[in-house]
């Protein structure tokens, strides 16, 4: 299927400049060439005309055109081409053209554009507003017609009805450049896919008995009953025994996508769940459980997983839906399917990740109308408290409101502090895989941080923050990239090298393979480069989480953010007042910050100390963390280069460990036979210049050896 796909797919021109000028040009008399269709679109797309025949295409996008693939949905970078839309302006503009709208949470509700309504027509004037503008983007979404489109596509939708005296216009007349060949080829063979695994699977009550108990508990639905099952439409898939999670549309309850789940054992009994979609996840917006809702409820159970869904609402019979993409994303498209319930109860999961998410997530929807479930022992998952036989409906009424006026005492603190003591494997954050060492000493990758990194020029930190990034990204942690010192294609090559760990110039077979597992990375980069304006960049950062969900934002650098309008003002003054910004936004944002920054000019035999860090003290005061790239320009080959953690506001430990640089891959990597941290007294300036040797760190230097343990034998 992966190899079918692949195959057919061609080269693809992308002109967005082009195609927006284009549509400002046929504004009025030829609305239907250039307005878009935008039914199954991904959150970042670009225009895309019709493709171009091979032979006019230059050199490099056709020399491997029999190998090579191009993706038409683009999530690799944000168009920070087209000005932010507040809501007031939003408003402002509905009064001047007479549109009515209604305030709702999350988005304004207003009479649907693509629809005409008759006199006399027995709906209500509320329910006619079926038409949803996002109060913080501007996209909207008619539901009757699943009509959507971007902020600038509705004023042009408005202007043509108005210059043409119409009513409403004709759901079609959002028409774009027609798909390409290999683009309807590709629609057509996931249609038919779904179609297939859809025809091909069984409900579960048609299985026999115990082989139906047996995929039940493989998938941890022991105790969910085969008419839930039937209701929510679930089947099992034979051929790879896999679960099909249907997508139903809200409207009509036609069948749009599939979410296939397969169970693989590990050892020591652990089960590892992976999810395969139809369509690929960009475009899978699935609410599981959405044709379900009625148009009169008022109260729905947001779930992290399908089978927490099967759960609640079998033991509560409260409507109850499923994000599509678990805790690690709440797709802004999918909020005006939630705006008509007046309560929300967010029950995510059991662990601190998912209780993260719920509070980040009840921001999108709303505060005041957001529960939230605290997870702990008492208070599971919902489909580990259905199977313990615990009280969901006693659960679901001992959740908290997401919005607190203020907190006046320690009792309203307690349960947040119980949880932190509870879950500190949690609590540390997100450990690298490929920084062991790291994880030793910062414990992990934390939301709400700042991590000041710093490093003599050319000593590698750009290479060294991109696999600590991409090894986060691995693990699912949402990033955001601002490299304003090198291009986004020369930062991909090296995280795709990273990724690979391989030459791909010296591999070419594989890289349509490795790209196509890169690209499902949830990893975005900016487009600016060079210096930019710190109130842009912070706008298209709020952006990004708002519509992505990003826990962790890389700036590189703070140098190129001291742009030339402040060319008046002291330096030193514009880089404080840059890093208070970062530091207000990570901590607002609820996400990680890590800005990397020059060094003062140092002699080549001294190490660098925080102190180095460029401007004023205020960088290592604001930061949480600060590491530093150490490289000892009198030495080659190992122990040339080292990472230093100065500052770690967590839990106070520091120390030092060695790093080899293997060109080949372009990663770093500590030597496994040096597992243990060098100890660092007092100021790293005054650190003697000898080689790395195996010992502690500050806070296992602490410890008796009885609490060491047994040591390692060399």
């Amino acid at each position: 299927m992966q190899q079918a796909l692949v195959f057919l797919r061609r080269p693809v021109m992308f002109l967005q400049e082009a195609c927006c000028s284009a549509r400002r040009l046929h504004h009025v008399s030829h609305y239907s060439t250039f307005l878009r269709t935008q039914c199954q679109r991904s959150p970042v797309c670009v225009l895309t005309p019709a493709p171009a025949p091979l032979h006019s295409l230059p050199c490099s996008a056709w020399l491997y055109s029999t190998q090579r693939s191009f993706k038409k949905v683009l999530k690799s970078s944000l168009d920070c081409s087209v000005p932010p839309v507040s809501v007031t302006e939003i408003r402002q503009y509905l009064r001047s053209k007479d549109i009515p709208f209604h305030d709702g949470y999350s988005c304004l509700h207003t009479p649907s554009l693509f629809m005409e309504r008759a006199s006399g027509s027995d709906v209500t004037e509320k329910e006619s507003f079926s038409l949803f503008v996002d109060k913080t983007t501007g996209r909207f979404l008619c539901k009757e017609t699943l009509v959507e489109g971007s902020w600038e596509d509705f004023q042009d939708c408005v202007e043509v009805m108005q210059k043409e005296r119409q009513g409403s216009l004709n759901p079609e007349v959002l028409l774009g450049y027609p798909d390409s060949e290999t683009e309807l080829n590709e629609k057509e063979m996931d249609r038919r896919e779904v179609q297939r695994i859809w025809s091909s699977s069984v409900p579960l009550s048609d299985l026999l008995e115990d082989d139906a108990q047996l995929v039940k508990v493989m998938f941890g639905m022991g105790k969910v009953s085969n008419a839930t099952l039937k209701k929510f439409g679930v089947r099992f898939f034979k051929p790879t025994k896999s679960l099909v999670l249907p997508w139903f549309s809200g409207r009509d309850s036609s069948l749009r996508g599939l979410k296939l789940l397969s169970a693989d054992c590990k050892g020591e009994g652990q089960v590892i769940y992976k999810e395969v979609t139809f369509p690929k996840p960009g475009l899978y917006h699935n609410l599981f459980g959405l044709h379900l809702i009625g148009h009169k409820d008022t109260e729905v159970v947001l779930t992290g997983r399908e089978v927490d869904t099967l759960a609640v609402s079998q033991a509560t019979g409260l409507p109850s839906v499923a994000l599509p993409r678990g805790v690690s994303c709440l797709p802004p498209v999918l909020l005006p399917f939630l705006e008509q319930f007046k309560r929300v109860t967010l029950w995510l999961g059991g662990d601190l990740r998912s209780w993260e998410a719920s509070k980040i997530f009840a921001r999108k929807l709303g505060l005041k109308r957001c529960s939230l479930i605290r997870p702990g022992e008492p208070q599971p998952c919902p489909g580990d408290a259905l199977a313990k036989g615990m009280n969901l409906n006693k659960i679901l009424k001992a959740s908290i409101p997401a919005a607190h006026k203020s907190i006046i005492s320690f009792r309203q603190l307690r349960e947040d502090v119980f949880g932190e003591l509870v879950n500190k494997e949690q609590v540390a954050g997100v450990k690298w895989s490929r920084f062991p060492e790291l994880n030793k000493i910062l414990k992990g990758h934390r939301k709400g941080e700042l991590t000041v990194f710093t490093g003599p020029t050319g000593s590698g930190k750009t290479t060294f923050i991109s696999e600590s990034a991409l090894d986060l990204c691995m693990q699912g942690v949402n990033t955001l990239w601002g490299s304003f010192e090198i291009n986004n294609v020369r930062l991909a090559k090296i995280m795709l090298t990273q990724f690979s760990q391989q030459r791909l110039e010296e591999n070419l077979d594989q890289y349509e393979e490795w790209a196509d597992q890169f690209e499902e990375l949830p990893l975005y980069f900016m487009t600016f480069h060079g210096q930019q304006n710190i109130k842009t960049v912070i706008d298209t950062m709020q952006h990004a989480v708002y519509l992505y969900d990003i826990s962790h934002v890389v700036i590189d650098n703070l140098q190129f953010m001291m742009g030339q309008e402040n060319l008046s003002v002291d330096k030193f003054a514009v880089q404080d007042h840059i890093i208070g910004t970062f530091r207000t936004f990570a901590t607002g944002s609820s996400c990680h910050v890590t800005l990397i920054i020059h060094p003062r000019k140092e002699g080549d035999d001294k190490e660098l100390q925080t102190a180095s860090i460029f401007g004023t003290a205020k960088a290592s005061q604001e930061a949480d963390n600060v590491l530093i790239l150490q490289e000892k320009k009198l030495v080659s080959s190992q122990g040339r280069r080292s990472l230093q953690v100065a500052k770690n506001r967590f839990d106070g430990d520091v120390g030092i460990f060695p790093l080899e640089f293997n060109k080949t891959s372009l990663t770093f990597s500590t030597p496994r036979s040096k597992t243990k941290l060098r100890k660092v007294k007092g100021d790293a300036a005054e650190t003697p210049e000898k080689p790395v040797k195996p010992v502690k760190t500050l806070a296992s230097a602490e410890r008796s050896p009885a609490e060491e343990g047994p040591k390692k034998k060399k």
